[in-house]
């Protein structure tokens, strides 16, 4: 049976039922004649995640499922059975949470972050860098008067909590925080400098320098034992100064908008809709290749026969993905969540083993 293609079962695999138990059931999809098992998405997504398709961080498996030793576990399961492995992969977008490192940088740093250049936002050029975020359950004014946003401590880093989302503050903005617990005391040069840099739209290389060492010196800043004390006490004393903890917000790579606003100021590219989950960059080779290093390891192990792309029609130019995609994985099929109208065709230049059958679904129905 390992040299066809006879059946295939779809395993939704996620925090209730891992790698572990889809792999107990194996024998039994052996016996049913399948020949292929078709997984949901594996890289580390948002934790609880059903679906997968919120993926934190590509490099590599969720911890939800078992991590690498679940997935080694599981690849073992299926050479035993003589089963195949067919794996859904996500290449147009990534989760817009603090979860995401990637994103989580980005907000932090804004065009000083390695990362900036990954994901797809329209940030202005001739203003301040800023992302747009329209996720508040409130509009902004609202939910700053009403306590809905408050500054937290974690990890000995000051971030924004509001509800379950948090996001990071700007080096740029420490020096503010820290003053308002010692109004008296002189802000250190190096927080004067960083708000300065964080101005600039286009930071050239030795602009990225001059921020990443003032950065560095801040950090050190922050990690003394009594500017953690004072980090305390300065989260404190935000608490009920809503003014000032607007002008802290205001020296953010981001800026907070209520939910309503989306469609009017969101600049990053969506999956369709869902503000949790942000475009990339994919047919940049860098992004490209950070995205799918853990799936090309599994490649080249052989432990996958094929790969199902998740909605391709988000990609800039998926005809020349998919031609990358073939030369990095000759020996893999490749088939898309393409969904094919009545008279509509798949593209003959994509260089892809078909879609996974929504096409005939449609017409059985």
């Amino acid at each position: 049976m390992s040299g066809n293609w006879a059946a295939t079962y779809r395993l939704q695999v996620h925090k209730e039922f891992p790698l572990d138990a889809a792999g107990a059931i194996l024998p039994y999809l052996a016996e049913l004649g399948i020949s292929h098992v078709y997984l949901s998405p594996c890289l580390q997504a948002t934790p609880g995640s059903l679906h997968g398709y919120d993926v934190t961080d590509p490099t590599h498996i969720s911890d939800d499922l078992g991590g690498e030793v679940g997935w080694s576990r599981f690849v073992d399961a299926c050479a035993r059975a003589d089963l195949k492995i067919l794996l859904d992969i996500v290449p147009n977008h990534m989760s817009a949470s603090h979860y995401n490192p990637w994103w989580d940088e980005v907000l932090t740093h804004g065009p000083f972050s390695s990362h900036a250049a990954y994901f797809d936002i329209k940030a202005p050029t001739h203003e301040s860098w800023r992302v747009h975020l329209c996720v508040l359950a409130h509009p902004y004014d609202e939910a700053l008067r009403t306590g809905e946003l408050r500054l937290v401590i974690e990890n000995d880093r000051p971030r924004l909590q509001h509800f379950d989302d948090n996001w990071p503050l700007a080096p740029a903005s420490w020096g503010t925080l820290l003053s308002a617990a010692s109004p008296d005391r002189p802000t250190d040069p190096c927080f004067t400098e960083l708000q300065r840099l964080s101005l600039l739209p286009s930071p050239d290389a030795e602009a990225v320098a001059d921020y990443g060492r003032q950065v560095a010196r801040a950090a050190d800043i922050l990690a003394a034992r009594q500017t953690r004390e004072t980090l305390q006490a300065a989260v404190a004393r935000l608490e009920p100064d809503p003014d000032r903890l607007d002008r802290i917000l205001q020296r953010q790579f981001y800026v907070l908008h209520g939910w309503k606003r989306a469609g009017e100021w969101t600049n990053y590219r969506r999956f369709f809709d869902v503000a949790s989950l942000v475009g990339i960059h994919t047919e940049q080779p860098a992004v490209l290749e950070a995205t799918h290093s853990r799936i090309t390891g599994m490649t080249s192990r052989g432990e996958l026969h094929g790969l199902r792309i998740d909605h391709p029609d988000g990609l800039l130019d998926p005809r020349g993905y998919f031609e990358r995609l073939r030369s990095m994985y000759p020996n893999v099929r490749l088939h898309v969540e393409k969904i094919l109208d009545n008279d509509e065709h798949l593209m003959p230049d994509w260089p892809i083993d078909g879609t996974v059958g929504y096409d005939f679904l449609a017409k059985a129905n």
